[in-house]
């Protein structure tokens, strides 16, 4: 246990944003389907956009790198399961820290400092790697849009259909004059 003015080395991570080729478009921003007659379509891929953003070909995620600080206690908080050191990280305000942080030695400081963000990174690159929301699959994405066009190209043709009506009373008009 360490008391209030000792100076001990705090094992921490800190961020930096990072770019990482899409995994399922691999950059070209769109993915090409088989539909189930063998014929393609391609659609904007959904795993490199964001929001109502188009695809970026690229996703981002918060990369960890050790961040090892000499920090003096400034207050000790005893709890029934852990130890908690509070210390000013000047600019930042005060910050906690349990035991299991606080250190004699840089260099052990390291390692655990080390420990934290290799254990992000890896939990980060591996949700990268999997859907997020999969209420809306590939299929249904296909399905929908499929669906838009032929509704589209129903609406095209009534509205052709409705002009040439209105072409024909326009030469029964001009008879009657």
């Amino acid at each position: 246990m360490y008391n209030i003015n000792d100076k001990v080395w705090h094992a921490s991570r800190n961020s930096t944003l990072e770019k990482v080729t899409c995994p399922e478009c691999f950059r070209k921003k769109y993915l090409t389907v088989t539909l189930g007659g063998d014929s393609q379509v391609t659609i904007d891929c959904a795993g490199c956009s964001v929001g109502i953003d188009p695809p970026r070909g690229f996703v981002t995620y918060y990369k960890q790198d050790i961040d090892v600080r000499l920090i003096t206690i400034d207050r000790v908080e005893i709890n029934p399961d852990y130890v908690e050191y509070a210390f000013d990280m000047v600019g930042c305000g005060y910050h906690l820290a349990k035991d299991k942080d606080l250190f004699a030695t840089k260099e052990e400081a390291e390692v655990r400092a080390k420990e934290l963000a290799e254990e992000w990174n890896k939990e980060q690159l591996a949700k990268i790697h999997r859907k997020e929301k999969n209420n809306h699959t590939w299929s249904w994405h296909v399905h929908y849009y499929r669906r838009q066009i032929r509704d589209a190209k129903q609406t095209i043709e009534y509205a052709e259909k409705k002009l040439d009506a209105a072409k024909t009373h326009v030469k029964e008009e001009k008879k009657n004059d």
